[in-house]
């Protein structure tokens, strides 16, 4: 039965939906998505199915090589590092600079009694609110620009957290309460110990995703 699409531009209602079930684990690491046949699944013309899977290969989310079908990406140990290096270096310092006039995101804060609701669900479940608490840290410095910058990592990020919690490498208990302690230190105006606290739940996520991957290789 062809998947029924939401009144919103084609493209993007096929983009929206691929992305959905990649991070679902519907489309597993790995799998093909040719144009004909994502074209066919939703009933669309090939030339929007194409736009579509060009739209995720920019993101991260799919690669493709000349003369071959996109794929779903296959992350690597090296590729997660790079990522959470990349993101560690944005987060840090705009936790830094929320320290320093002690801001603490209301979305965060929403965002992280989300996760702690959720302490009993799926940890697949808290990966949402997860990418919010993190995002809204670099929102809340109000510049267009190092948004932008870390808007270009949101999928690779969910992505990864996405493999991370899937394989339930990390605790939804200890991530609320390191997100915690963690808008404390951004209260109270201690800018090093907070991007400390950052750094080291950037760093743990890492190691044991990296980790992870490196058994499935």
């Amino acid at each position: 039965m062809p998947a029924r699409l939401g009144v919103v531009s084609v493209v993007q209602a096929v983009i929206k939906s691929l992305r959905a079930r990649i991070f679902s684990g519907e489309l597993a690491p790995g799998t093909p998505l040719g144009e004909v046949d994502v074209a066919a699944y939703y009933e669309v013309a090939r030339p929007t199915a194409k736009a579509a899977l060009e739209n995720l290969v920019v993101s991260g989310l799919l690669t493709r090589n000349a003369h071959q079908s996109a794929r779903v990406r296959v992350l690597t140990a090296a590729d997660t590092r790079d990522i959470y290096q990349t993101r560690a270096i944005i987060e840090a310092e705009a936790v830094r600079l929320l320290a320093a006039t002690h801001q603490v995101p209301e979305a965060a804060l929403e965002a992280n009694a989300q996760i702690t609701a959720l302490s009993n669900a799926s940890p697949v479940e808290i990966v949402e609110p997860d990418v919010r608490f993190h995002t809204a840290l670099v929102q809340a410095l109000d510049s267009p620009r190092t948004s932008a910058i870390y808007a270009q990592l949101s999928d690779e990020i969910r992505l990864c957290m996405t493999h991370v919690q899937d394989a339930t490498l990390l605790s939804t208990r200890d991530i609320a309460a390191e997100h915690a302690r963690l808008l404390e230190l951004i209260r109270a105006g201690a800018q090093q110990e907070a991007a400390a606290v950052l750094a080291e739940h950037l760093q743990t996520a890492s190691a044991k995703l990296a980790a992870h991957l490196d058994t499935l290789d």
